[in-house]
């Protein structure tokens, strides 16, 4: 994976913080809806710039990663990965989530328990993956891509057709 993901070791306080989610990726911290626990003090915190891929050292193995579209900063306790000239960023940041590439980060991952796995660069870099030329990973993330849209589309219409029954519901028992 080091000829495809290069580290980022830049810091910088003067950024928005950002957070990196298993669900949602990486998203602004005051969007995670979550309380700020971050240091009064963020000039070692890592910079994020926009295409990078920063990752949850702790919980790689569980998917707390993804593409940024946004510059900011992050925890020095994250890594944060530069996708190579030659790899699409945003198709490398699908492909670290699948569940085979999870179960490779858990065995690569170091401690003696789920609660300490890590895993640092330099166990990640050494990591032998396979992956198809620039065109095709392109091909393959807009396909992706396409399917997110769908399913974030098919989601929000359930969540307008439940509202819409629980409101019929309501008018049928009065």
């Amino acid at each position: 994976m080091g000829e495809v993901l290069l580290e980022r070791n830049s810091r910088s306080g003067a950024k928005q913080l950002l957070s990196v989610t298993i669900n949602q990726g990486v998203i602004k911290a005051e969007d995670s809806g979550r309380k700020d626990n971050s240091s009064s003090d963020l000039s070692n915190y890592k910079l994020v710039k926009v295409g990078d891929i920063p990752y949850n050292s702790m919980r790689m193995w569980q998917g707390a990663s993804g593409y940024s579209c946004f510059e900011g900063i992050v925890s020095p306790a994250y890594t944060v990965l530069i996708p190579s000239t030659e790899t699409d960023g945003l198709f490398l940041s699908y492909d670290i989530k699948r569940n085979k590439m999870l179960s490779v980060f858990q065995r690569h991952s170091q401690g003696l328990t789920s609660d300490t796995w890590n895993l640092k660069y330099p166990q990640l870099s050494s990591i032998h993956v396979r992956v198809p030329k620039k065109n095709e990973q392109i091909q393959i993330r807009q396909a992706l891509t396409k399917l997110d849209a769908l399913i974030a589309a098919t989601q929000s219409r359930l969540s307008s057709l439940e509202l819409l029954k629980k409101a019929l519901l309501q008018d049928l028992f009065i």
